[in-house]
């Protein structure tokens, strides 16, 4: 498609174009080049009514999948590595006590020594490649998954449980004045600093610079609030530029005393969403965000994916994020897109630590609940005042699901109704490289045996001992095991006897199992 086309020369209603100008009146803010531009997302009705080479079949799901990445790889175009931001090696604890402490009571803390110093990008491409605008989730062989607010808690230790924050548009004025009554900077300083990022927007280096003469001149809340700034700027809220931040955020700590009371992870999560819907479109090359967070998430969930060593540095109740920290790229992206492409589900672990208690329908398997077929993303309700939202997202309790909606609790581990993988083939397009051969069933025989046949003895023992061998998984993965514990060894030794234990049953199962096939008994594939 050439050229973009603007509201007035389309009146066909399926076709809809949302422009993005700085941010929103919800306060997150859109992907774009991040530096404000006004970018369109255009969505039309995909042109294959018959379906796609490799999926989906089903084009009513995905609308916006003739612009995706995945598409384009399925037919040879390959954008290569996304640039990938991070800026850890700029973040230092602050020495001055007093500043420490407003940084910890603001929530923020952890970000300083929990943010990677060196992000693969061959790693977060290849799972941005499956990432969809529709349903805010990650495409696999064995059906979607996401990061939740349950892995912000963990992974970040930021807080989720609190206040929403909505940040109005900032004009190129209120960014001169926010500076002075906020850093205690000259007007003269503030009208430079627009000048030079022309825009609303202050350089991180500046922010340094503000943070150091404050300090000098003993203006200790101006200082946190130009650190805080620079923090967030590196952190949760790093656009494309990876030299500015947003001035519009010094909002968010003009009264140091209340900033504690904010979600940052949250707000964190949002941030990041958007960001990744941005870079799962084709014509995208680089992905902001805390990427920090996505790798932590792909590390905990997807544990063989790579070979990484645990943190010496890392101690019981600290954040997951910095138990697992690569140092240098570890593989390509081609080789990370055929490792996905061949998952099965025995290789994630779904659930690696306790559940925080919200249960998307698309991902109940993360929460140890049975998968069914999820309702379709565009069937939204309608969109309450943003009061009622900041009440309901306080008040979370009394709007979680229902035993009856959550579902039956799973046997073993990626468990899904019969039906479930066939839908998702439908509106998906579970692989992203075309194969010359039948790519295996994501479901080991030990799972199409026991949908099939029935609940055996030799499946019922199989899933037993997947189950013990997930738990002992994720067990490993507390703070409850200690690197080079007692608790650890033993722990250890229990995970190999089971897993000695599952592997033979499979063994067996999946021998009786191509026995039946070939046997001509009636068991279809």
């Amino acid at each position: 498609m050439s050229g973009k086309p603007s509201p007035e020369t389309h009146s066909d209603p399926l076709v809809r174009i949302v422009k993005r100008r700085g941010a929103s009146s919800q306060g997150i803010e859109s992907g774009g080049s991040g530096r404000g531009e006004p970018v369109e997302h255009v969505e039309i009705p995909p042109t294959h009514e018959a379906g796609y080479e490799g999926g989906p079949r089903d084009t009513t799901f995905l609308r916006s999948y003739e612009s995706h990445v995945a598409q384009r790889l399925w037919i040879g175009e390959d954008r290569g590595t996304l640039k990938v931001l991070t800026h850890g090696r700029k973040l230092k604890r602050p020495e001055d006590d007093y500043i420490w402490d407003i940084i910890d009571d603001s929530g923020l803390g952890p970000l300083i020594e929990g943010t990677h110093s060196m992000v693969d990008r061959s790693l977060v491409s290849a799972f941005t490649e499956r990432w969809h605008r529709e349903t805010s989730s990650f495409h696999l062989p064995v059906g979607e998954m996401t990061i939740t607010l349950d892995d912000v808690s963990t992974l970040l230790h930021l807080p989720v449980t609190r206040r929403l924050f909505s940040l109005p548009a900032l004009s190129r004025e209120d960014a001169k004045q926010l500076p002075v009554s906020a850093l205690k900077v000259s007007l003269v300083d503030a009208i430079t600093e627009t000048e030079i990022t022309r825009g609303v927007y202050a350089r991180l280096s500046w922010l340094r610079d503000v943070y150091n003469s404050n300090i000098l001149s003993q203006n200790l809340n101006a200082a946190a609030r130009a650190y805080l700034l620079h923090l967030v700027g590196c952190t949760i809220f790093a656009d494309k530029s990876a030299t500015v931040v947003r001035v519009t955020y010094l909002e968010l700590f003009r009264d140091l005393r209340t900033m504690g009371n904010i979600a940052w992870g949250a707000a964190a999560l949002a941030y990041l969403y958007e960001q990744l819907k941005d870079a799962s479109c084709h014509n995208t090359r680089q992905l902001a965000g805390y990427t920090t967070l996505l790798q932590a998430w792909i590390l905990e969930h997807f544990p063989h994916i790579m070979h990484i060593e645990r943190s010496l540095d890392y101690g019981q109740g600290m954040p997951l994020c910095r138990r697992l920290r690569p140092h240098r790229p570890v593989g390509d992206v081609v080789s990370i897109r055929q490792y996905l492409d061949r998952i099965r589900h025995e290789d994630i672990i779904w659930t690696p630590y306790l559940p925080f208690p919200h249960l998307p329908d698309r991902v109940l398997r993360q929460y140890d609940h049975i998968q069914g077929i999820p309702s379709s993303p565009h069937d939204q309700l309608p969109v309450p005042p943003m009061t009622d939202i900041h009440d309901h997202y306080l008040h979370y309790e009394d709007h979680l699901l229902d035993a009856s909606r959550r579902g039956p609790v799973v046997t073993h581990a990626g468990e899904c109704i019969r039906g479930y993988l066939d839908w998702f083939r439908t509106v998906s397009h579970p692989y992203i490289i075309p194969h010359q051969e039948k790519v295996h069933d994501p479901l080991p025989p030990t799972l199409l045996v026991y949908r099939e046949e029935g609940t055996s003895t030799g499946t019922q023992n199989s899933t037993t001992h997947e189950g013990i061998t997930q738990r002992l998984q994720a067990l490993l993965r507390t703070d409850m095991c200690i690197a080079g514990s007692d608790g650890e060894r033993l722990t250890q030794e229990a995970l190999s006897m089971a897993q000695v234990g599952m592997q033979s049953q499979c063994t067996r199962i999946s021998r009786t199992y191509q026995h039946k096939r070939r046997g001509g008994d009636g068991l279809t594939s």
